[in-house]
């Protein structure tokens, strides 16, 4: 049975996300390796997508790393990282800018 994280862990993890620092989520023994996995229920509530969307990102293959540990998925926050920043940004050139190209 799954159990969601706390919202105390969410927010931390959403903050870890966004600007990219690890030690928001350090564990107070210091272990770190533990404390940069998270589970899928914790990665779809920090990307505020469903469970079932982020088990059929996975099997088709294109939502963000994850590791097998048995019959566990863990996400490693570096790789969570790592896709959201490949992802494409949407917005418009104003013509005025730099390197805007008109037609």
């Amino acid at each position: 049975m799954y159990t969601t994280a706390s919202p105390k862990f969410q927010r931390r993890a959403a903050a870890l996300v966004a600007h990219g620092s690890s030690r928001n989520l350090e564990p107070d023994n210091g272990n770190i390796a533990i404390a940069s996995l998270l589970t899928e229920t914790e990665v779809s509530q920090v990307l505020r997508v469903s469970l079932a969307t982020l088990r059929k990102w996975r099997v088709d293959k294109r939502g963000p790393r994850y590791i097998k540990i048995g019959p566990l998925v863990r996400y490693q926050l570096e790789d969570l990282r790592q896709w959201l920043s490949s992802l494409p940004t949407g917005g418009i050139v104003a013509r005025n800018q730099p390197g805007a190209t008109t037609a």
